[in-house]
């Protein structure tokens, strides 16, 4: 191990190099991961990352595929926009819980719909 001292990568008040708060970084890295595994399965159909499926559903993979990538992308996008604006400004401590509260309530919608899928009988 490298008995080296750490504050040259983070300062006291936990900011990193650039000036930028750890937390952002978080933030934004999550929110980055989350939007490449959203355009994984909306557009390239990679139903295989979603923890969970069944190919025997009822519901065809092209639904799961559209629900759950769109429900992925849009956390995605939250995130990064959480990790810009703790960037640039501070926030209140329960941001991040609001946040939390937020994507339960858009994992509860995304399995709802799931589970009422009906097809449609448009031809």
């Amino acid at each position: 191990m490298n008995d080296q001292d750490d504050s040259t990568w983070s300062g006291t008040n936990g900011t990193t190099m650039l000036g930028v708060p750890s937390t952002a970084l978080q933030w934004l890295g999550v929110g980055s991961v989350l939007l490449i595994a959203g355009a994984l399965i909306r557009f390239r159909g990679w139903t295989f990352l979603i923890a969970g499926y069944d190919e025997t559903s009822s519901v065809p993979e092209e639904v799961v595929a559209d629900v759950v990538g769109n429900a992925v992308l849009r956390i995605g996008v939250a995130a990064i926009a959480l990790g810009v604006l703790m960037a640039i400004t501070d926030v209140p401590s329960y941001l991040p819980a609001v946040f939390g509260v937020i994507i339960l309530l858009a994992v509860a919608r995304l399995i709802y719909r799931l589970r009422t899928y009906t097809p449609s009988n448009a031809t």
